[in-house]
């Protein structure tokens, strides 16, 4: 069931969904902004911004609102400008946004409302700040229409799509492009997940999800007829909503694209999605919003859950709440039960008990996965059934050679038994041997019999027999827990490990590795690095061992160059190691220069290239820095040229000042868009160069590109 909570109802298509701490906010593609109370749900303002306007499209996309700080952003048909507007204490406008060339087609804000921005019919992206809403910087153009735009949560990367199926990753704080790609569809709505390294895409043709650093698509799903138009993440980054402009709500495995259920709904025509903790927000083009408490009935299910009751939780999930198949605990209770309850289910299945099968089964057939599984067992039932057979009449000989040819019988619960029984009479033959070799040696032969026909247990018995003191040795060690010495053993003599002594020293290994994982996680690198030697010891440890100590080493390094503030060595190493991500060092390094970058676009905005430099002095020479210090320089420069249009006194060449800009950033539309509001477009077009958009990178830093009184640049 839909854990409706309530309803609303604007005038025209819903075109975006917000919450502040008491208010709800949307707008339409009539313009209409309005605010709701966040408690009774009634409207507390209404300002509609163009009642002569054409209207937006019903699905448009160039309708933003800020995630917390009450900001909305709008296009307008047949214009390129956009207004931000804030909402207290009244619905005003505060700025326009005039960078585009063409109309929006696409606004989006950051996660933390630090970033704005928009795309274009031009096929531009631009980025402003989310303080005052300068202009920060612009993407590499695109073919055509911007079609989407989303940010990562951290809100260091962008992912912007077109209409002409060209994807782009860029890098915010570096400035850079990270990957570009061609898709199937065009890509209407995506979000980043896994610690933003891949993206989760709608389309108009399905869904896929992709790969940032792999640069691979992991899986698509094409859904016919099923134009999608927008979705939204669920906390758990497991599953998500999307919607689309003929189809009903969906909820969606993220792994697998694969759809888990659909959302009852009396509507459709999805425009926009919105989750504020546990109310997901869900605007139609008919104007009605629907808002659901998605934790509808929680505590209700965790009780079930707890004393393992699934029938109870699906019968809950379809009565009261849809949304409660998402919780993480549901997902952990269905696989650490399903695995038993399938071997007593293929038992029944054997017996020939099929209702009774499908009967214990049942809770766990919502899982598309798991019903599969069972269906698949189903199908092999005769197998199973002569494998039971064969083993209830002790020819294990035979039942071994059934489940080669019949691999999926490994996974019953007679073949568990099975080995069970051959590992009881093999530590038990191991004992008898232990306590007089040569007397009991007709016992153990007679004990091991029913296996030793069997091909994978054949060689086993014949090394015990041929190996007595081999096998009496590792024990030894093992139960006297000296695994340095046991796994010595198990390395020169390789049929020891196949023993079940040797599986639960893996266990003791793997706990070891838990060690210098936990003593790495609280920095202790040193320690682990101590821990690291003695599992290098152990043979089926000593690659992983290995890696380890490698990849410690690499931290104390980095943390030696954060901590004598080497910094080009530290970013040096920062960018080659990703491993090197996770470390508090490394965020500090990062947040240093964000902090820096974010003082230095302010000296930027006042068209000061001297106080950008001065204050990023220690990062000019750091390569990953390059483009992010050339685009702040950019906006500095720009701001200059517009501050120095109508100064008379001074002597400016203003041919000259632009070719040093084209020399550096090419003729872009940033240079086309100021000159012509200077009244020098037609010193512009005198200038035959394009430039190069990365020609920074070949030419000296400059404070200021006013050529004054024929002096050089400084």
């Amino acid at each position: 069931m839909f854990p409706l909570q309530s309803k609303l109802r604007l005038i025209g298509s819903v075109l975006g969904i917000a919450t502040d701490e008491d208010c709800i906010i949307c707008a339409d593609n009539f313009y209409n902004i309005v605010t709701f109370s966040i408690q009774d749900k009634v409207i507390n303002q209404t300002l509609q911004l163009s009642k002569d306007r054409e209207p937006l499209h019903p699905f448009s996309k160039s309708v933003a609102i800020s995630h917390k700080n009450g900001r909305v952003v709008t296009g307008f048909t047949s214009t390129s400008k956009g207004i931000v507007l804030k909402t207290k204490p009244k619905i005003t406008p505060i700025t326009a946004l005039t960078w585009q060339k063409l109309e929006i087609s696409k606004i989006t804000f950051s996660y933390d409302d630090n970033y704005l921005a928009t795309g274009g019919e031009d096929g531009r992206v631009l980025i402003y700040t989310g303080e005052n809403y300068h202009l920060l910087l612009s993407l590499p153009p695109f073919p055509d229409y911007i079609s989407s735009i989303a940010f990562s949560e951290c809100g260091t990367l962008i992912f912007s799509t077109c209409f002409g199926k060209t994807a782009m990753v860029f890098n915010i704080l570096k400035n850079t492009k990270i990957i570009d790609f061609k898709t199937d569809f065009v890509v209407e709505d995506a979000f980043f997940y896994d610690d933003n390294t891949k993206l989760f895409c709608v389309t108009r043709g399905g869904i896929f999800t992709y790969d940032i650093y792999k640069q691979e698509y992991l899986c698509q799903n094409i859904l016919q007829d099923s134009w999608l138009t927008t979705c939204q993440k669920l906390p758990g980054e497991e599953f998500a909503v999307v919607g689309g402009k003929y189809n009903p709500l969906r909820l969606i495995r993220i792994s697998n694209n694969s759809i888990v259920d659909t959302i009852p709904s009396e509507y459709i025509g999805t425009t926009s999605l919105f989750l504020d903790k546990n109310l997901l927000y869900i605007g139609y083009s008919d104007g009605t919003i629907e808002i659901a408490k998605i934790n509808t009935a929680e505590e209700e299910m965790l009780e079930y859950l707890a004393n393992d009751d699934l029938r109870s939780c699906l019968k809950l999930i379809k009565e009261k709440n849809i949304f409660l198949q998402t919780l993480p605990q549901y997902e952990e209770k269905l696989d650490s039960l399903w695995q038993d309850k399938l071997l007593e289910a293929i038992d029944l299945l054997a017996k020939d008990r099929l209702q009774e099968a499908q009967s214990l089964i049942e809770p766990f057939m919502h899982d598309n996965s798991k019903k599969e599984e069972f269906d698949y067992y189903l199908r092999q039932k005769a197998s199973v059934a002569q494998f039971m057979d064969l083993i209830e009449e002790k020819n294990y000989t035979e039942a071994y050679h059934l489940a080669k040819q019949y691999p999926h019988l490994e996974n019953t619960m007679a073949y568990a038994q099975l080995e069970k029984l051959w590992e009881k009479s093999f530590e038990l033959a191991k004992k008898l041997l232990a306590q007089d070799a040569q007397l009991n040696i007709q016992k153990v032969k007679e004990l091991l019999k029913p296996f030793a026909n069997v091909q994978a247990k054949k060689e086993v018995i014949s090394t015990l027999l041929k190996n007595v003191d081999k096998f009496l040795q590792a024990d030894k060690e093992f139960k006297a827990k000296n695994f340095i010495e046991y796994f010595k053993i198990c390395e020169k003599f390789p049929f020891l490990q196949a023993t079940r002594s040797y599986k639960s020293a893996l266990l003791v290994g793997n706990q070891i590795m838990q060690r210098i994982s936990a003593l790495e996680n609280q920095n202790e690198l040193h320690k682990a690095l101590e821990v690291c030697k003695l599992l290098n010891a152990m043979f089926p440890f000593r690659n992983i061992a290995n890696e380890k100590s490698k990849l410690i080493q690499l931290k104390q390094e980095f943390s030696q160059y954060c901590t004598s503030k080497q910094l080009s060595k530290a970013f040096e190493m920062a960018e080659e190691h990703f491993e090197l991500h996770s470390m508090l060092e490394y965020k500090i390094l990062y947040d240093d220069f964000k902090a820096k970058s974010k003082i230095a676009f302010g000296f930027a905005s006042n068209g000061d290239g001297k106080g950008v430099i001065d204050t990023l002095k220690e990062y000019l020479n750091i390569k990953c820095w390059q483009d992010k210090i050339a685009s702040i320089l950019k906006i500095a420069y720009l701001n200059e040229f517009i501050q120095n249009a109508y100064q008379s006194s001074q002597n400016i060449n203003w041919k000259e000042s632009f070719e040093y800009y084209i020399e550096r950033y090419g003729k872009d539309e940033e240079l086309k868009k100021i000159a012509t509001e200077m009244g020098l477009e037609n010193i512009l077009k005198s200038i035959p160069q394009e430039g190069n958009p990365q020609g920074y990178l070949s030419v000296s830093l400059a404070e200021s590109l006013l050529y004054i009184n024929e002096q050089s640049l400084n």
